[in-house]
């Protein structure tokens, strides 16, 4: 097990010495994690030019992680953007070069929040962390190693990547699959499927011998329930790991109809990489050697939620592109007693959807999108649902649900009150709800700006 990060001292020898990314294969406690943060930060301050120009002083070796990172300003996307992507390349490298040859390689974020974010990876980075990410839940490792036969895994999700669009259209199985991956979805929105498509996806499930999927919760969501009508089961031999989107209780339900295996949550963004993965005791252990994470404590109530806190990631295996206390705009419930499995870092109980789905009341407390699932989780027959909050004074709530919609949205108008204490809240039975523009479904919208500072300490 790992110290606490609040009592764990830098080491003084690993933080002077030059930087080089470490990157194992394979998972294991890292005791040196905070003088390695600290290392990354100082080259990250030292060596590119974005933040070369804000003159920022990097830290000295030995200095403890708290004090390095708390003189440093928060980093948004919107820092980013117009800066990409000479400013993030140490200096004396050909960008042009490097990204012609596939030793950078340029990607877009999906934009969940409708904010999109041009990004470089490393060549070879994301795959590599991603697996070491994953490889810190025993069963994922050993499924990975051979477990339930050669592992080979299938991709559920927005077709979306890199600048423009891959795998989309009407793609033979053999142009959307590599020795070991099978990408099943090509359509830009899932609610246009047609059944020979499901049928398809499911039928490739098994062509591919899969024994790890990776899935947007929505998308399995809705493939699970057509397979349910087949009276068909998910086949998948090893586990599923939901990612890339909130995964709602009503989404679980349903994806348990169809998939009786290991069923785990990944969280990670494309810009900063994995950053938990779920463990055996069912919590979210920081995985080791990516990244360090600020949990930025709430100082306004969290009704429905305890211990809630912002994600602020540093990243530590990027030679392009180090990200210094970037805010991922996401919001989780820190267990602060668990267990320091990988990292110093604590566990979380859960993720509470992103900062810009919380709703705001009238007396400043936040409600998570997690609290707002935790109430309309208890609500039967329903299926999806969305919160908007278009005023500062009232809240909808959109739902689509199985049999009868106007007693489902009785139910949680009566268990989402409560919560939104100050707000009227209306609730409405609706046949669909549309994804956004990216292909991602959006539990909640908040609709007009937030005071990060005033809702969280160290901002």
């Amino acid at each position: 097990m790992v110290s606490n990060a609040s009592t764990m001292a830098a080491s003084p020898s690993l933080a002077a010495q030059p930087w080089t990314p470490l990157s194992p294969e394979s998972p294991r406690p890292d005791p040196e994690h905070e003088a390695r943060t600290v290392a990354a930060v100082a080259r990250a301050l030292r060596d590119i030019p974005y933040y070369q120009a804000r003159k920022l002083a990097a830290p000295a070796p030995g200095t403890p992680l708290r004090d390095a990172l708390s003189r440093l300003p928060l980093l948004f996307k919107k820092d980013v953007r117009p800066t990409l992507p000479k400013q993030w390349v140490p200096a004396g490298r050909d960008t042009k070069a490097e990204l012609a040859s596939g030793a950078l390689e340029l990607v877009e974020t999906s934009g969940s929040t409708g904010e999109r974010l041009r990004i470089l990876w490393d060549e070879g980075w994301w795959p590599r962390q991603e697996s070491r990410g994953m490889r810190t839940h025993p069963e994922v490792a050993a499924a990975m190693d051979g477990a339930k036969g050669t592992y080979r895994e299938a991709i559920l999700t927005t077709p979306e990547c890199g600048l423009g669009t891959c795998h989309v259209g009407d793609l033979s199985y053999e142009e959307r699959s590599d020795a070991t991956h099978l990408w099943l979805n090509q359509r830009p929105d899932p609610l246009y499927w047609t059944d020979s498509e499901k049928a398809r996806i499911l039928d490739e499930l098994a062509q591919h011998a899969t024994v790890g999927l990776e899935s947007d919760p929505f998308y399995l969501a809705l493939l699970s329930r057509f397979a349910r009508a087949q009276g068909k089961s998910l086949d998948v031999r090893g586990f599923v790991q939901l990612t890339y989107a909130f995964t709602t209780r009503a989404f679980l339900r349903t994806i348990r109809e169809s998939f009786a295996g290991t069923l785990l949550q990944l969280y990670g963004a494309s810009e900063v990489g994995v950053l938990f993965m779920e463990g055996p005791d069912a919590r979210l252990h920081h995985c080791p050697f990516t990244t360090h994470v600020e949990l930025l404590p709430a100082k306004v109530p969290t009704p429905g939620a305890k211990d809630v806190a912002l994600a602020i990631v540093t990243t530590l295996d990027r030679a392009a592109m180090p990200l210094v206390r970037f805010v991922v705009g996401d919001l989780v419930q820190v267990d602060h007693a668990g267990p320091r499995t990988w990292t110093p870092v604590p566990p979380l109980t859960s993720v509470e959807g992103r900062v810009d789905d919380a709703v705001v009341r009238p007396d400043g407390a936040l409600v998570t999108a997690g609290a707002v699932d935790r109430a309309i989780g208890a609500v039967e027959g329903v299926r999806i649902w969305q919160l908007n909050q278009r005023t500062p004074s009232s809240v909808e709530v959109d739902v689509v649900a199985d049999d009868d919609g106007a007693m489902a949205a009785a139910g949680v108008r009566d268990r989402v009150a409560p919560l939104c204490e100050g707000l009227e809240v209306t609730a409405r039975a609706v046949t669909a709800i549309p994804l956004e523009t990216s292909g991602k479904f959006r539990v909640s919208k908040r609709h007009f700006p937030l005071d990060l500072a005033r809702c969280f300490e160290g901002v």
